[in-house]
C-alpha cells in the first residue's frame, strides 16, 4: 500500500474550503469527515479500489492520455471529494517548491500528453528502456502536480501500471521511500538519471 506523506502540507494560493469543524486540517469532503484519521482511512480504502480499477481497465497495448489519468483520479477520490478527476485551480507550494501555475495547467497537460505520454506508452522495450520511460512519465506528472490532492499516489499507480504493461510486477515503493529526500530532489530538479536509479532499485521482476 502506498502511504500518504502526512507530514508535508500543501500551501495554496487562495483560501481552501476546509470541512467545518476540522480546524482547517481536512479539506471539505462528501462524507463530512472532520479528522485526519477519518479522512486517511477513507482514502486508504478508496486507493485500494482505484488500484483494482487501474489494473483491470488498462491493457498492455494501451497508450495513456491525460483523460485516462483523470479517470483514475476520479475513481480514487470520487466518493470523497467533489473535485475528483478535475485539475486544480489553485497554485500549490510544498516545502518552498512552487508547482506550475494553475492558469497554465491545461496547456502544460496538453504538452505532457503529446511529448511525454504518447512517446512512452504503451510501455515496452528492454529493462533500461522501460525504466527510463516510467521515470520520464513519473517525473513530469509529479512536477506538474495537476490535482489538488493525491498526485503522488496517482503517479505511483500510473508507474505501477506501466511496469505491468512491460511485463514486470510493479514496484516496491517502500524501497523508494527509504530514499525519500533523493526522490523529492529528483522531482524538483527533473533529474531523470536519479529517478531512473530510484525506480531501478524498486522494480519487482
Amino acid at each position: 500500500m502506498v502511504k500518504k506523506q502526512a507530514s508535508i502540507k500543501y500551501h495554496a494560493s487562495q483560501t481552501d474550503e476546509h470541512e467545518p469543524g476540522s480546524d482547517g486540517t481536512v479539506l471539505k469532503n462528501l462524507l463530512g469527515l472532520k479528522t485526519k484519521d477519518e479522512i486517511d482511512a477513507a482514502e486508504v480504502k478508496a486507493y485500494a479500489q482505484a488500484f483494482q480499477f487501474t489494473m483491470s481497465n488498462f491493457t498492455p497495448d494501451q497508450q495513456l492520455t491525460v483523460s485516462d489519468i483523470d479517470a483514475i483520479h476520479k475513481h480514487f477520490f470520487g466518493s470523497i471529494y467533489s473535485w475528483a478527476g478535475t485539475h486544480r485551480v489553485v497554485n500549490l507550494t510544498k516545502n518552498g517548491f512552487t508547482f506550475p501555475a494553475a492558469q497554465f495547467l491545461e496547456k502544460t497537460l496538453q504538452t505532457f500528453e503529446e511529448t511525454i505520454l504518447k512517446p512512452n506508452t504503451p510501455c515496452t522495450g528492454n529493462k533500461e528502456e522501460v525504466l527510463q520511460k516510467i521515470a520520464t512519465v513519473h517525473l513530469e506528472l509529479l512536477f506538474i502536480h495537476p490535482y489538488r490532492e493525491g498526485n503522488g499516489r496517482i503517479a505511483r499507480l500510473v508507474a505501477t501500471m506501466m511496469a505491468i504493461q512491460a511485463g514486470y510486477n510493479g514496484f516496491d515503493w517502500k524501497a523508494v521511500e527509504k530514499r525519500f529526500d533523493e526522490y523529492v530532489s529528483a522531482i524538483q530538479q527533473l533529474n531523470l538519471t536519479l529517478m531512473t536509479d530510484l525506480l531501478r532499485g524498486a522494480l519487482l521482476e
